[in-house]
C-alpha cells in the first residue's frame, strides 16, 4: 500500500519509480497539491489561448509553464520557512524571467476569435431570441 506523497524539494532529482516514467519525465500525483497547482495552470492557460486553436507547439510550452510554476511555488514556500539562500534568490528570478518570456510567446492578450466561430455563436443567439418570441 502506498505511503504520503513525499514533497518535492526545488533542486531534487526524481529518480524513476517505474517503467512506465522513463527519461526525466516526472509523474506528479494528481491529488497533491502539486498535481492541483499543475492540472489548474493547464487548464488556465489552454482556456487562455482557446482549446481549439492550440497547436502542439502551444501546448508543449504550456506544460513548460506549469512546470516553472510549480518550481516557484516550492521556492515561494521554502522562502516562507525562512530557508531562502542567496542561490535560491538567483534561481528564482532566473525562473520568473523564463516564465515572463514563455507567457510573452503565447500571448498575453486573448486570441481574437475566428470570424466563423463568431457567425456560429451569434446565429445560436438568434434562434433562441426567435424561439423565445
Amino acid at each position: 500500500m502506498p505511503g504520503c506523497a513525499r514533497p518535492i524539494a526545488p533542486y531534487a532529482r526524481l529518480e524513476p519509480q517505474s517503467r512506465g516514467q522513463r527519461r526525466g519525465l516526472l509523474k506528479i500525483d494528481a491529488r497533491t497539491r502539486e498535481g492541483r497547482l499543475l492540472r489548474d495552470v493547464r487548464k488556465t492557460l489552454l482556456e487562455h489561448i482557446g482549446e481549439d486553436n492550440a497547436t502542439a507547439v502551444h501546448k508543449s510550452l504550456i506544460e513548460r509553464c506549469a512546470q516553472l510554476e510549480l518550481c516557484i511555488c516550492v521556492l515561494d514556500a521554502k522562502q516562507a520557512r525562512g530557508e531562502f539562500t542567496e542561490h535560491d534568490g538567483r534561481v528564482y528570478l532566473a525562473m520568473v524571467g523564463s516564465l515572463r518570456r514563455l507567457y510573452s510567446t503565447l500571448g498575453l492578450e486573448r486570441p481574437t476569435p475566428k470570424f466563423s466561430e463568431l457567425m456560429r455563436k451569434n446565429a445560436g443567439k438568434s434562434t433562441r431570441a426567435n424561439a423565445a418570441a
